[in-house]
């Protein structure tokens, strides 16, 4: 089995929906490109909710030494403080939280005002462990931001220092490079390679230094390519891969087989996928079986928020395009059959999933390292999309299946 800090790794590399705790996890919004949004956005989606603590900046830094005690407000089993701070348009600031021990597992949320989440890290920022976390953040409009500190193991109690400071000139040039990589989207395929072969640079010069933090970069880049320029998502994924392979820190090396996994589920679409096994009731499944029909293989696990959130989509999808040919089939990450069948169960989740061990087998077999992870498809046997959630869902099952009686 995967342990969880590998799947978080992934979750949180990949921003696929989701930001992992070992207890489950916390939405953090879609990958794909969107319009800045200024701090005093009515949109509320933070799940920290206590009560908050104001810092002053002087001279753009500000310094506070904290703890967490068993007395502060908790989410998600995990206790947690939130401090409120005014940053300015345009300007880059290094936000940094550090373990006052040790073994103190840092991890740091930024959020605007209304509680929108704009960055996370978790380790980035080194420490005796390699525990503490950075948040190198230009700030898209003058107002109120949120810094949530809280720890990656459950129930942490500890003391730690956040400190909020101007960035360094190669930190706000690093940060350039990320602002570059969030218009990707409107910028013309010229500039897309440009940003690839400058970004490609600072990584070269970097050599076995590559860090976490640059990981993310690098992810959020080739994923955004993906639904712009196949090709140039491919190359970048190679090129990527074999960079980070030799990074020195274990972590940051550990990210460029993701990267090689990420190539593997680019190379299902059109192909056709084998899916087999015993189900968590006991029955066989074969994917083959299903030729003729469009099926949604949906990769998730009971733990995963929005694998959860998810559901009552599917559930929608299936109601209305069940009778017309569509199936699904769920391939768990969870860890005991039984704790899928309860789950389902309450759920009254009306398809079937496949067991524990044959799950995983399948997930190793294609490079699902993050979740969730809908692959629908076609009637013909062929994977149509591995994004197959949400909205898109519905728009390809339209596509699909909407003219048939």
């Amino acid at each position: 089995m995967r342990n969880v800090r590998q799947l978080w790794w992934a979750v949180f590399l990949f921003g696929v929906g989701g930001l992992l705790w070992p207890s489950g996890l916390i939405q953090a919004g879609d990958k794909k490109p969107q319009e800045e949004k200024k701090p005093q956005d009515k949109e509320t989606t933070s799940i920290f909710k206590g009560k908050t603590m104001a810092l002053k900046l002087q001279d753009g830094k500000a310094r506070h030494e904290g703890e967490l005690t068993e007395k502060d407000e908790m989410v998600k089993d995990h206790y947690y403080k939130v401090f409120t701070v005014s940053l300015e348009e345009g300007k880059t600031y290094r936000i940094e939280l550090k373990g006052a021990s040790p073994k103190y597992d840092t991890f740091l949320f930024l959020e605007n005002a209304a509680g929108k989440s704009l960055a996370q890290d978790d380790d980035s920022g080194g420490g005796p462990d390699g525990l503490d976390s950075l948040l190198v953040f230009k700030a898209p409009a003058t107002g109120t931001y949120r810094i949530v500190s809280t720890t990656f193991p459950s129930r942490q109690t500890g003391k730690f220092v956040l400190v909020v400071s101007p960035a360094s000139d190669k930190e706000e040039k690093e940060a350039g490079l990320f602002d570059r990589v969030q218009r990707l989207a409107k910028s013309t395929p010229d500039e897309r390679k440009q940003t690839v072969q400058d970004i490609s640079k600072m990584f070269q010069e970097k050599g076995e230094k590559l860090t976490i933090q640059d990981a993310k970069l690098a992810y959020q880049l080739a994923t955004l390519l993906e639904d712009l320029d196949e090709t140039l998502a491919r190359e970048t994924y190679k090129r990527f891969s074999k960079m980070f392979a030799d990074a020195t820190d274990k972590q940051t090396a550990s990210v460029g087989q993701a990267f090689e996994d990420a190539l593997k589920k680019m190379s299902i679409v059109g192909s056709e996928i084998e899916i087999a096994g015993k189900t968590v009731t006991g029955k066989d499944f074969d994917l083959k079986k299903l030729k003729g029909k469009v099926v949604l293989v949906d990769f998730w696990a009971t733990w995963c928020g929005p694998c959860v959130a998810e559901l009552p989509n599917i559930m929608d999808a299936y109601k209305k395009y069940h009778d017309k040919g569509f199936e699904v089939i769920g391939v768990s990450l969870d860890d005991k059959d039984g704790v899928i069948t309860k789950f389902v169960e309450a759920r009254k989740v009306p398809w079937d999933c496949i067991n524990v061990a044959d799950s995983q087998k399948l997930a190793n077999k294609y490079g699902v390292n993050a979740i969730p992870y809908p692959v629908l498809v076609g009637a013909d046997g062929r994977v149509v999309s591995y994004r197959a959630r949400g909205p898109q869902l519905d728009i390809l099952l339209e596509r699909l299946l909407g003219e048939k009686k």
